[in-house]
């Protein structure tokens, strides 16, 4: 609990310190974390609401670790009719 008490104390020295200016571009920064990390809240609660597990695609993407996936031969282009 001190350690907290002492990085506020430390934050509204430093803050002080500044301009308006710049203590207005801080409070910015603060609000821009703050949505940030509302958002990612909200992806995973709304991952979680579509059945994924938590991490689900964190984990998985990216994971394939069998034989290079190849993409098999499209065959030739079918020509067809003008409609109009």
């Amino acid at each position: 609990m001190n350690k907290v008490i002492e990085k506020q104390s430390s934050l509204i020295e430093i803050i002080s310190g500044l301009t308006a200016e710049q203590q207005q571009e801080v409070l910015s920064f603060i609000e821009f974390l703050q949505f940030k990390a509302q958002q990612q809240d909200t992806k995973q609660k709304s991952l979680e609401k579509l059945g994924w597990m938590p991490g689900f695609f964190e984990e998985v993407i990216g994971g394939w670790v069998g034989e290079p996936l190849t993409r098999a031969e499209q065959g030739e282009y079918e020509i067809r009719e003008d409609l109009f």
